[in-house]
């Protein structure tokens, strides 16, 4: 089955030609590195080509007037329908009524961020538990969903830093939990050129990597290859 294209090259050949169909896709990083901006990409790329295209604006970061400034950003936007959950519990409401939406019909699913209403939720007292249960549920149903439906699931994901071996390491907000269901984790990095962003590719195709890597900019109409 055909993968799904970033709408840049560089990316594509690090993921074998794009994001993995009727999978978890997770790609995670810093702030300002790009996610919100790929996930955008993304879903003209899916609605360019036919697809059904969901995005759940869980970070209030997504911008119709920065969407349209992308490539068939003006001629594709509209066929886009997006979501803002007010918390995680109406994220949770969201992912769950998507099925009833679905048909034989292609289809993209982008929430970005999918940690970011757990991250604010599980800083009030006694909601780790719980909420962490809930984030592992919606990822078990999206999975099963992308399983029974031609759904391809893509999430963006926050970083926090943990010390580790005498140094700081980066892992996505629910590391564990969000591995486990990925089937291709990307992560997006800073670099020391401006606008460069570097890509790391984590996990394919089910299976853990390290060193494959790109190199893009953050343009005006989108990511460049470098």
């Amino acid at each position: 089955m055909e993968r799904l294209s970033t709408g840049t090259s560089g990316l594509d050949r690090l993921l074998k030609g794009g994001f993995a169909p009727r999978q978890i896709n997770l790609v995670y990083g810093e702030a300002s590195t790009g996610k919100t901006i790929l996930a955008m990409q993304s879903a003209l790329q899916a609605s360019g080509r036919g697809f059904k295209v969901f995005f759940v604006d869980a970070d209030l970061s997504f911008s119709v007037q920065r969407l349209e400034s992308l490539d068939r950003g003006e001629e594709l936007a509209e066929n886009i329908v997006v979501f803002q959950p007010e918390d995680f519990h109406e994220q949770s409401r969201i992912t769950e009524n998507l099925e009833l939406m679905l048909s034989s019909t292609p289809a993209l699913l982008v929430v970005d961020s999918v940690t970011g209403l757990y991250r604010a939720d599980i800083e009030k007292p006694g909601t780790v538990f719980v909420n962490n249960r809930e984030l592992n549920r919606q990822l078990a149903y999206l999975s099963d969903l992308s399983s029974r439906f031609d759904l391809t699931i893509l999430l963006t994901g926050q970083v926090h830093s943990q010390p580790s071996h005498g140094s700081w390491l980066i892992a996505p907000v629910a590391t564990r939990t969000l591995r486990h269901w990925s089937y291709l984790i990307l992560r997006l990095r800073p670099t020391p050129r401006h606008e460069v962003r570097e890509s790391l590719l984590e996990k394919i195709d089910g299976r853990d990597v390290r060193g494959p890597r790109a190199l893009f900019r953050i343009g005006e109409s989108g990511l460049e290859d470098v």
